[in-house]
């Protein structure tokens, strides 16, 4: 979709307020009421004079030119079941351990190299999972099964508070390496403000509870 946005950007609304994230610089931020006042106007397609156009490349949300703009918020397929939600089964050791270690490589991409190259790397490994798989198929059901009872066991012998983005990345390269192009999703909530991600599948929650994830909007689809 032709978009007007800085590159790195994307943005969602939540509650009475747009909300942005810049994905290079790995932070959130809001506008000014007078520039949130213009971008919702051209949120909405009304034309937008010259000055309050250039008011928001000031604010580096837009790109400079004279094209008519074309904004769109994150989307993302809303999700109506949960692995989380299943009859609870005991993970395998194995696959319990091919998720610690990509938890653990998470959390230490994450220090070492940032959020941007570690996103990178997420999205062309998600790219390169090449099943076009059925979400009703039994392998994937059991694949994305797999991922998410390792995930409890790796929440017991690592703990998950504030683990939920380097989890999201960790079981999603689990999938990819399957062959499922999961996606992860983050989320933003408030008040006050607060910020989560989850691994999907289509309309499937692999590691979060449908009534968790309901409690935040997607601002971003990696």
């Amino acid at each position: 979709m032709p978009t007007s946005l800085r590159g790195g950007l994307s943005f969602c609304t939540l509650g009475d307020r747009i909300v942005f994230l810049d994905l290079p610089a790995d932070r959130y931020f809001g506008l000014s009421h007078e520039a949130e006042d213009i971008f919702r106007r051209a949120l909405a397609g009304h034309p937008i004079s010259r000055t309050e156009r250039d008011i928001l490349v000031k604010a580096r949300i837009i790109v400079p030119g004279d094209a008519p703009l074309s904004l769109a918020p994150c989307t993302a397929e809303t999700p109506h079941h949960s692995v989380f939600d299943q009859t609870p089964c005991p993970s395998r050791r194995r696959d319990a351990a091919v998720l610690a270690w990509h938890l653990l490589r998470a959390r230490a991409s994450l220090r070492l190299r940032g959020l941007p190259a570690t996103a990178a790397t997420l999205v062309r490994r998600k790219t390169a999972a090449t099943r076009d798989g059925d979400a009703g198929s039994e392998a994937t059901r059991r694949a994305l099964a797999a991922v998410a009872r390792a995930q409890e066991t790796c929440a017991r012998m690592f703990g998950s508070h504030e683990l939920c983005l380097p989890y999201a990345i960790a079981a999603a390269h689990s999938l990819h390496a399957a062959g499922i192009p999961a996606d992860v999703v983050i989320a933003v909530g408030m008040p006050p403000f607060r910020a989560h991600a989850w691994v999907q599948w289509r309309d499937v929650l692999v590691n979060e509870r449908l009534e968790i994830a309901a409690h935040y909007t997607p601002i971003a689809v990696l």
